[in-house]
């Protein structure tokens, strides 16, 4: 009997030891009830109501290989009673049974269902509740000036949930309001802040985007009232998302947000602060009129947009200006914060690394990698002839049942039908049993070279559909492609190749050259 465990603990305010706890619990029921040690699935500081979840995954992917699967109680799996209710199912289906060791819930016992349903619902309303507990008390915080959130930069906590003015740093967000009425940019700014030593709040350099700000969420250097004395807070509310589990954020109507008025809070004063808005609203109106203006929110416009990485900082690079790679961070942050100014003609790097791609995945090696992912990927999906020969012998039971009760002269009108229904039964399920043990994987893939070799073909077609293309860019090449200057001014792009925790000395380097494909080489753009 082959047995797994899966344990959760919600957030980092709860003890790392909790996964500890729940994995010994089960063990423990495995060892009183002579069963072998279960193979163990953890999720480590993260909500129950997210999908998303790592090991929630590899347990779900995994159903095939495991029999039983045990967990500490039933809101480790998750707090959402739809979620709960599915994945039951699908143990269920796969024949696996469901344990709760501490709560008590076995799907091998009948009313199981109401057990379930019951616990999921006591789950979901205990996050409902909690976080109406957590709004109202944050909401009687507001109401009463008290910090409801985050600390902007320029203040320092004072008592419990008290704020006072941090003169340090005020200086620094005078000194912003003011260049920026002088006419500097944010990005300029930040550059500034950063050639004169001048760290965030966190001890980081600044960025374009701290500065900027957005003034629909009342957040930044210059989008913040709560500099100007006033304090808005309930501006927003976060929602999960019903198929990702992930939370949303969501704004709320102004008739919802709670203002409260802390003039010994002020750093600018109010004629600088609306010169600062009416700056501010004209860039935005001038920016978003454009018609290639990027939308918050928007997706990346170009293959490898945050693919490539600088080699002298290592921040992501960026388009900056249609035609062109740069480091993102020397470009929002100065030459304090990164000195390469290396460009790189961005359709020559599409080119040369979407070629070394097409070399590459079309070797002899690529190939073989291709034809076992397939095979095994097949295999995974291949119907298990434990679930159909169990499903087997339960018919037969069912009829042996009715030819004892028809022996024993128990006959009512309804006994032919029902053994004509219990044979039926035995008939599809013996055909079916018969054709799980007939599959054979390797006889699917007579055309396996043609299919790969038409698929690759495709890659720069497929290159268009960027989302797509991106996320497979990232699973072949991983999510950091270097980019430097060789001796001879040549551009280079060294792929880390991907690999595995358990083998690192097999991750290298390589480096694709123009025509080279992942030959250990450079390439020059």
């Amino acid at each position: 009997m082959r047995i797994a465990a899966y344990a959760r603990y919600s957030s980092d305010s709860q003890r790392e030891a909790s996964l500890d706890d729940q994995l010994r619990n089960c063990r423990a029921w495995a060892a009183r009830n002579n069963m072998p040690a279960p193979v163990e699935y953890t999720d480590a500081a993260i909500s129950g109501a997210r999908l998303d979840r790592d090991g929630y995954r590899r347990l779900l992917s995994d159903i095939d290989r495991y029999d039983v699967l045990l967990v500490d109680d039933l809101s480790r799996l998750g707090r959402d009673k739809d979620e709960v209710g599915k994945v039951v199912k699908r143990l269920t289906f796969a024949g696996v049974r469901l344990i709760g060791v501490c709560d008590g819930v076995d799907t091998q016992r009948k009313g199981h269902k109401i057990d379930v349903g019951l616990r999921g619902l006591m789950s979901e309303l205990y996050l409902d509740d909690l976080a109406d507990k957590t709004h109202r008390g944050l909401t009687g915080r507001a109401l009463d000036g008290a910090s409801a959130g985050g600390l902007p930069y320029g203040y320092r906590v004072v008592g419990t949930g008290g704020r006072a003015i941090d003169e340090q740093q005020a200086d620094v967000v005078r000194r912003i309001y003011r260049q920026y009425l002088e006419g500097l940019s944010p990005r300029e700014i930040a550059a500034r802040l950063n050639a004169d030593g001048i760290a965030t709040a966190r001890g980081r350099t600044w960025c374009m985007t701290a500065i900027y700000g957005d003034t629909r969420r009342g957040v930044g250097i210059l989008a913040n009232p709560i500099y100007t004395g006033r304090q808005i807070w309930n501006r927003s509310r976060w929602v999960k998302h019903p198929d990702t589990g992930r939370r949303i954020r969501q704004e709320r109507p102004q008739s919802e947000w709670i203002t409260t008025d802390q003039p010994e809070l002020a750093i600018v004063d109010a004629e600088t602060w609306e010169a600062v808005q009416s700056r501010l609203s004209g860039k935005r109106r001038s920016h978003f009129g454009q018609p290639n203006a990027r939308r918050p929110g928007r997706q990346p416009r170009y293959l490898l947009s945050g693919l490539l990485r600088c080699a002298t900082c290592g921040g992501p690079m960026v388009v900056i200006d249609r035609y062109r790679y740069g480091c993102s961070i020397q470009k929002d942050r100065g030459d304090a914060a990164c000195s390469s100014r290396l460009r790189v003609p961005r359709e020559a790097a599409e080119r040369s690394i979407l070629a070394g791609v097409k070399r590459d995945l079309l070797s002899d090696a690529a190939f073989q990698r291709f034809q076992r992912a397939v095979t095994a990927a097949l295999k995974r999906a291949a119907p298990d002839t434990t679930v159909y020969q169990r499903r087997l012998e339960d018919a037969q039971r069912v009829r042996e049942n009715i030819m004892a009760a028809i022996r024993a002269g128990i006959i009512t009108t309804s006994t032919k039908a029902e053994l004509e229904r219990a044979e039926g039964d035995v008939a599809t399920l013996t055909a079916e049993l018969d054709a799980a043990r007939r599959f054979q994987p390797a006889h699917v893939l007579p055309r396996a070279r043609e299919v790969w070799q038409r698929a690759v073909a495709m890659l720069e077609e497929s290159a268009r559909n960027l989302p797509a293309a991106r996320e497979s860019l990232r699973e072949i090449l991983g999510d950091r492609i270097t980019v430097r200057a060789n001796e001879n001014g040549d551009l280079v792009a060294e792929i880390a190749a991907s690999c595995s925790d358990s083998a690192p000395e097999q991750c290298a380097q390589i480096n694709m050259v123009a025509g080279a494909g992942f030959e250990p080489a450079t390439f020059g753009l």
